[in-house]
Formats: structure tokens, C-alpha cells, sequence
């Protein structure tokens, strides 16, 4: 199957991601791909239960004294956050004229919690909100992201990007479906798209072919790059959204939550 086709957006947002920027992107592509967008807010269980020890305590930086945790206090800041994200998600389908919608769900950060159906395109923020200076958390939908095997866009540098760059490994069908996914992102974001084609994963001529049919001046601009090593794929690639193909056959599990940890850059894995 080469087909990319994408039915319905989903943002995943909680209490400690940034979340604008998902928001924003999200809604880009909503529009480009012409479907629906939705966001569900996660109240973290795990915030709750912590606030429920009788030890618990919350230290605030700076300060000699700590007080006790709060759970109806928790619940509030889960419930202020929400009405915030919601209204930030409203005004940019109202901007890009796409249809929105909104859910508030009580667990842990899986994809049950998100209840993504086959074609859904999910958006994650891959790192929470800067604490004690600039220090970020990975964020904790990252290892449910990596078991979606449905495509994930990890956005970090807050829309902050000049580029994509779609990585072509190996030989197979997938290739297609990410070059899709690679031209959508460009397309959506007036950004410029690069090839990078790993030895003889693909010829040239193929990859302009697939993105001029989808796209004849993005074809006609793409830059297509021949690289002879795997690391090379990376090089100056954090100011670009990375498209990387995750189909098994191409890069496994432990390779992908490998380049989700070290890597600084926006990546959209797509299976």
C-alpha cells in the first residue's frame, strides 16, 4: 500500500506540554489535508494519585518551605488548562477554517486514551514546559507515540522550522506514503523540501516523479541529495521536520525511540 491518506488530526495535549504550537501545525495540516481536527486533553492520573499520599509535597524553587500537595488543587489547574487549550484550538480552526473538536479524558498518556482509529495523524509535543531555567522533560506521550504505528509528528522547536527533510532508507512501498507525508508537511508550511536517498534506496529521477505528482513546482524545487552513510542523514537536519519511514521492514522500535530521544529536531515518523 502506498497511499497516504489522512481522515482526521489528532493533538495530544496535557497539563505540562507548551501545546500552542502543536495546535498551530495541526491546523495547517487539517486545512491542507482538508479533515477534521481534534484534541483531546489528558487529566493525568499519576498527578492525582501523587497528590493523594499523605507525604507528598510540592517545593517551590527558591524558597526554604514546602506545602502539602492538593488534589482539588490539581484538579483545577487540569480544568483551567483544558478551557485555555481549548480556546487556543478554536481560534486556529476558526483560522484555517477546518472543523475542531475537543475531549477531556481521566487516565495515563496511551493511545486508548486517545482513541485513534486507522488513518488518523497524531501531533505530540515532545517536550513539557522549561522548569528551573531552561531544563525540559521528554514528554510522557513519547512511548505511546512509538507504538502507534500510525503517523506521528514530534513537534519540539515550537513551529520554529525552514524545512523538511524526508529520509529514503531502503527499497519498498513505504517509500511513497513518506514522500507523501514529506510534500504535505512542505505544502502546508510553504517550506522547502529535501530528499536525502540512502545509497540505492531509490533513484533520483523516482523520488522527483512521486513529488511532482503530487505537487509539479515542489517537484521542479526539491532538492534531492545522494548520501553514502546512514549518519550523514542527519547532518544540519535540525532545522528541517524530519520524515522518517518507520515501517519495520525499514528502521525498528529501538531504532526510532533512539533518534526521538537524541535528536533535537521536529520528527514525523510514518508507517
Amino acid at each position: 500500500m502506498t497511499d497516504f491518506i489522512v481522515e482526521r488530526i489528532i493533538i495530544a495535549c496535557d497539563a505540562v506540554a507548551e501545546n500552542h504550537a502543536g495546535i498551530e501545525i495541526a491546523a495547517r495540516l487539517a486545512e491542507f489535508w482538508n479533515t477534521a481536527l481534534h484534541a483531546v486533553f489528558l487529566q493525568d492520573e499519576s498527578l492525582l494519585n501523587l497528590a493523594a499520599l499523605p507525604f507528598a509535597r510540592q517545593i517551590g524553587l527558591g524558597a526554604d518551605t514546602s506545602e502539602s500537595l492538593d488534589e482539588s488543587e490539581i484538579i483545577r489547574h487540569f480544568e483551567a488548562n483544558a478551557s485555555r487549550f481549548r480556546a487556543t484550538l478554536e481560534v486556529a480552526a476558526r483560522e484555517h477554517a477546518v472543523a475542531s473538536s475537543f475531549a477531556v479524558v481521566r487516565g495515563q498518556p496511551t493511545l486508548a486514551a486517545l482513541s485513534i482509529d486507522e488513518r488518523d495523524f497524531l501531533v505530540i509535543e515532545a517536550t513539557a514546559r522549561p522548569f528551573a531555567g531552561q531544563f525540559r522533560l521528554a514528554s510522557r506521550w513519547l512511548a505511546a507515540a512509538l507504538e502507534a504505528h500510525r503517523p506521528v509528528l514530534l513537534v519540539r522547536n515550537r513551529g520554529q522550522t525552514d524545512g523538511v527533510m524526508a529520509l529514503v532508507q531502503a527499497k519498498g512501498p513505504s517509500i511513497q506514503r513518506m514522500i507523501a507525508a514529506a510534500a504535505g508537511l512542505a505544502l502546508a508550511g510553504n517550506r522547502k523540501l529535501t530528499v536525502r536517498i540512502l545509497g540505492e534506496a531509490a533513484s533520483a529521477d523516482e523520488v522527483r516523479a512521486w513529488v511532482t505528482k503530487i505537487d509539479a513546482r515542489l517537484g521542479a524545487r526539491c532538492r534531492i541529495e545522494n548520501v553514502s552513510r546512514r549518519g550523514t542523514f542527519f547532518e544540519d537536519g535540525e532545522g528541517s521536520i524530519l520524515v522518517v519511514d518507520a515501517d519495520p521492514a525499514v528502521n525498528d522500535l529501538a531504532s526510532l525511540r533512539n533518534l526521538a530521544m537524541r535528536s533535537r529536531a521536529d520528527i514525523l515518523f510514518v508507517w
